[in-house]
């Protein structure tokens, strides 16, 4: 494998157009890490036993994210989008001075806030809305190897995936727009920027950090209703890791990065057929062709595999196990799901010696109802959880919980979410589904919703919007 990728060059006000190396705060050398590994304490076994417990201080790991370069395919960033795309997408986009300008904040014209492999992230705000500063993504050109009209599509494909979507938990997608020969993105600016740089700074760190459970576990459902509501209109996201879940200025996260989004069923949103929404003509699942995209540590064992073709909401449910294990604990549970890891294989072997007891694979509540698979799970509380956890990371994609399925557990329908489920009105400051503050409380009216301060501690001097991310990363190198 290659090193850990470096995202964003996040400059600050000192740093001007030097190209020194980002300091401590700024550089994305890992996933969710920290400079020490943590040591859980392991229950003694009259506590919510495991059967797993080794009363033993735990030594979580912290793997690096890596992402791999898919083998083929046609998804944005070279990487993979299994279906064929249509050779005329159906969209509408402008020059970008014609309606957006450069933003006054914070003294700051127009700054550029954030550099990847494959784009740059400017602040912006809408000419005939006052005060709605926007994020805008340019994207890279196009590679020498590759067709214009092929680039174009997949900048396309992205687009109208992303602009069709309307969730209190996924990035509003504003318009598409050219300037200078490059195609630009515009969207929703999410004031916090990623969890990844939040659970990098250590207010995820269990027992000590500023994030408590139930900060955590309802960040988390957020997540979860986002993807339910993905899939419920055929798409998948393929690529769920902190990096890619926004907090908004409200502290609520929205899901963000549709470059391998997989319309797995229906219409695709570019097709005039479909009129620019998600979810028309909803009909059989289309699987995925074999091919690796994303970041490994967060991808499903089958896909890894490459053994053939794949249901792509498996893989979304795997994914959002593995953020909340990696939310929590401050690092994923294993650098890839792959037999050669120490940490899978241990998993792997609890999974097959409990289902030579259990061939159906069901966990359920009661006396060895669910497999042992070392001490990361053995920490996990409440049991509840760590069997809603164990049913996502089923190793068989046919017998994985659904998401839709997760959000029916009593577990998970007990825990106070502070967003709604879905949007009502509109009326934002740029003209879409208003998903922030205001939008909220009008698709609430009817009832009322747990105030939580999800927000992260203010910080000294650095001005927020210079710490604001997205995640730019070329999804693979």
């Amino acid at each position: 494998m290659g090193q850990p990728r470096y995202g964003i060059t996040w400059q600050t006000p000192q740093s001007g157009t030097s190209q020194r190396r980002p300091s401590p705060e700024t550089i994305r050398k890992r996933s969710a890490s920290t400079d020490q590994i943590p040591k859980i304490n392991i229950r003694k076994p009259n506590e919510h036993d495991s059967g797993d417990s080794e009363g033993q201080p735990m030594p979580v790991q912290l793997f690096p994210t890596f992402s791999k370069h898919a083998n083929e395919g046609a998804g944005l960033k070279a990487r993979r989008l299994s279906t064929s795309l249509p050779d005329e997408f159906w969209v509408d986009y402008c020059e970008l001075n014609n309606e957006f300008k450069a933003s006054k904040l914070f003294s700051k014209r127009g700054k550029t806030i954030g550099k990847g492999a494959t784009a740059e992230v400017t602040i912006m705000a809408r000419k005939d809305a006052k005060d709605c500063i926007v994020a805008v993504k340019e994207f890279r050109g196009k590679e020498k190897d590759e067709a214009e009209s092929d680039y174009v599509k997949k900048v396309k494909s992205e687009y109208t995936i992303a602009k069709s979507l309307h969730h209190p938990n996924i990035v509003e997608t504003i318009r598409l727009c050219t300037h200078a020969g490059r195609w630009n993105h515009v969207m929703e600016y999410c004031a916090y920027g990623d969890l990844f740089a939040l659970v990098e700074k250590g207010y995820f760190k269990p027992y000590s950090g500023h994030y408590k459970y139930e900060d955590k576990i309802c960040l988390w459902k957020q997540v979860l209703r986002g993807v339910d509501y993905l899939h419920s209109h055929g798409i998948a996201h393929r690529d769920i890791k902190l990096e890619n879940l926004l907090m908004t200025q409200d502290g609520y996260i929205k899901i963000t990065d549709f470059g391998v989004s997989e319309v797995f069923c229906g219409e695709h949103p570019g097709l005039r057929a479909a009129g620019g929404e998600c979810g028309k003509n909803m009909g059989d699942v289309r699987k995925c062709q074999p091919g690796i995209c994303g970041s490994l540590p967060y991808i499903a064992p089958e896909v890894l595999a490459k053994n053939g073709e794949y249901d792509p909401r498996p893989l979304d449910v795997w994914s959002c196990a593995i953020v909340y294990i990696t939310m929590h604990f401050g690092g994923p549970p294993w650098h890839a799901a792959k037999p050669d890891q120490d940490n899978f294989k241990r998993f792997i072997e609890g999974w097959d010696k409990w289902k030579t007891n259990h061939p159906d694979g069901e966990v359920v509540n009661e006396e060895g109802g669910w497999p042992k698979c070392g001490p990361l799970f053995a920490v996990i509380d409440p049991p509840s959880l760590r069997r809603l956890l164990l049913k996502m990371l089923n190793p068989e994609p046919e017998k994985r919980i659904t998401i839709r399925d997760v959000l029916t557990k009593t577990f998970i329908k007990g825990i106070q979410c502070c967003t709604p489920d879905s949007l009502e009105g509109d009326g934002s400051c740029c003209g879409q589904v208003d998903a922030t503050k205001k939008g909220v409380k009008a698709s609430v009216k009817a009832g009322v919703l747990p105030k939580h301060d999800h927000l992260p501690p203010k910080e000294h001097k650095t001005p927020g919007v210079l710490r604001h991310r997205f995640d730019m990363g070329d999804g693979w190198s």
